[in-house]
């Protein structure tokens, strides 16, 4: 058996070692059975550096190729998107160290290593996958050192050193590069569509507990930069989807609303801010309710949405300026009533009588509102992160009369039935409500957690006025935040840290995390512009970028020479 001390001078050993890093972080997104058979195939390889007769031979590798390349296509609907084709990469590589042998073939193996480790950028650009993948940039050389260093008796220790300075020298013009290397507007190529491309956030329709299950995560939505002054947290409604159409159980947009451009009425008292949106695979922009001045390229709907040309695939920013104090569409359009009263047939008819009943009984639509929060607040309904399962055709029935115990959408879908039901026309809406305020650099933070569902009403010289019946049974999730709202042992864990240095620990990363969006990530030809307008006091035009480049190569590789 060969020694731990003697399997570090093998090239194959390094090789094989960098390919496994670069690699495992894909191996998340992988289908189980490819992740398995990458797995078994380096395993396998690294028990051959001493039995090279037990490498697989080429006719069972062929089969292999052609195995996954059909299990791909039929798993992703395609064998070049951005997971797909990591997917087949890997795969390819790991049977390519069967057929390894010579230093050519291992240099090979290393290149395309390298080429890996710009693959993982497509999925993340975050600043420890940014940390990690220059780790692995010193194994990948250290793996060089050793496919050339032939009988020299090189340490471990005198490798890594020397990998590390060759690193170190070379991010000067990696530097330069970045900063100077010409931006060009838009994408240099489109990777093909997936059938399963990954998405966050919200989903386009909302049914019981898919709201809910929202709250677990922690991740980010957005940013907010207010310009000035910022609205109160009660206040903070991001808008992103509007739901007409009820099945019975979910709801969804629906048919395209065709009501023509709708009115607005605001006050002068505009908020300005600028949004800064991850990537979550679909062409939704969120506003502050409610947006009056949109940016040119955005598409602005009838149901005062904001939409993108094309999917948020990277980071979006975006300015806007919303009032809180508007009304919208005081003349209903017969398109909005028809859609804002649609009950489905046999469905939750028990909340569909009790709405009726309602409307014999009051003849103003404010006391039918009012009479429906007030049942909210003062009969035994509770707001919970865990409420039970309403299965069957009638979840509003049984939330309303039964169960008494529901998340969000419970609230929401209830309470717009229920106004359908009394003659209002009502409609559902999701987005987020509320978000964070970093003390250090003043940018609000919105995540996943803060995803919230409320209803609009169609009130007579009104208009649309949004109704949050969450806010009666819990008044604390609208004023503070979720948090506050639930109970201690309902919070998940990243609530529960939330506070004294935790919390203070969690604002600095964040503020970190936010510059380096800005300047990192979303560092674009427009930043480009303003940064060498800050240094020269002028505009730069391509040439002169790219000799400033050259000459700053030039002095750098003097410097190391």
């Amino acid at each position: 058996m060969m020694r731990l001390s003697q399997l570090y001078q093998q090239p194959v050993f390094w090789v094989i070692l960098s390919l496994a890093l670069v690699i495992s972080p894909h191996l998340s997104r992988f289908p189980g059975w490819a992740t398995g058979l990458v797995l078994l195939l380096l395993g396998w390889r690294v028990l051959c550096i001493q039995r090279a007769s037990w490498l697989a031979p080429k006719w069972l590798l062929f089969i292999l190729i052609v195995i996954s390349s059909i299990g791909i296509f039929i798993h992703f609907g395609t064998l070049f998107g951005k997971t797909a084709g990591s997917v087949l990469l890997a795969i390819l590589l790991a049977i390519k160290t069967h057929e390894s042998h010579s230093n050519r073939d291992y240099m090979l193996l290393i290149a395309l290593s390298f080429f890996i480790i710009v693959t993982n950028f497509l999925f993340s650009q975050s600043i420890p996958t940014v940390i990690f993948m220059l780790l692995l940039v010193v194994v990948l050389v250290i793996s060089m050192i050793t496919i050339h260093q032939q009988d020299a008796p090189l340490s471990i220790q005198y490798k890594f050193r020397l990998a590390s300075r060759l690193v170190l020298q070379a991010l000067p013009l990696m530097l330069i590069m970045f900063v100077l290397f010409p931006r060009i507007t838009g994408p240099l190529w489109k990777l093909p569509e997936e059938q399963q491309t990954a998405q966050t956030g919200l989903s386009d329709s909302m049914s019981p507990g898919n709201i809910s299950s929202l709250i677990q995560s922690n991740a980010l939505a957005f940013r907010v930069e207010f310009k000035d002054k910022i609205p109160p947290q009660h206040a903070l409604y991001w808008r992103a989807l509007v739901l007409w159409y009820f099945d019975g159980r979910s709801w969804e947009e629906g048919k395209t609303n065709i009501t023509p451009w709708p009115s607005m009425q605001s006050s002068k008292k505009i908020y300005e801010y600028t949004m800064t949106i991850e990537p979550h695979q679909k062409n939704w922009l969120f506003g502050l309710d409610m947006p009056v001045r949109v940016p040119k390229g955005v598409e602005y709907t009838s149901n005062f949405l904001l939409r993108a040309k094309g999917q948020i695939s990277s980071l979006f920013q975006y300015s806007l300026g919303s009032s809180l104090d508007y009304i919208i569409q005081p003349q209903i359009s017969p398109w909005e009533r028809s859609a804002g009263l649609k009950i489905p047939p046999n469905s939750n008819t028990r909340t569909v009588e009790l709405g009726r009943q309602l409307a014999h009984k009051y003849q103003q639509p404010q006391q039918i509102i009012d009479h429906v929060l007030e049942m909210y607040n003062q009969q035994n309904f509770h707001y919970t992160l865990k409420p039970p399962l309403t299965p069957g055709f009638d979840p509003v029935d049984q939330f309303l009369f039964d169960t008494r115990r529901g998340f969000c959408e419970h609230y929401a879908s209830s309470f717009t039935l229920l106004m359908r039901s009394a003659g209002i026309p009502a409609r559902a809406v999701i987005g987020y409500q509320g978000g964070t305020m970093n003390p250090l650099n003043k940018v609000m933070t919105v995540r996943q957690k803060d995803a919230h569902a409320w209803s609009e009403v169609w009130i007579e010289d009104k208009g649309w006025v949004r109704i949050d019946p969450t806010a009666a049974i819990a008044p604390e999730r609208v004023e503070r935040n979720v948090d506050a709202a639930l109970e201690p042992e309902e919070r998940p864990f990243h609530m529960q840290i939330n506070a004294g240095f935790a919390r203070d620990l969690i604002f600095y990363l964040d503020a970190i995390d936010n510059q380096w969006k800005q300047w990192v990530i979303g560092y674009d030809d427009r930043l480009q512009q303003q940064l060498m307008q800050s240094i020269f006091n002028q505009r730069m035009s391509f040439q002169d970028m790219i000799l400033m480049m050259v000459t700053g190569f030039a002095l750098i590789l003097g410097i190391l020479m």
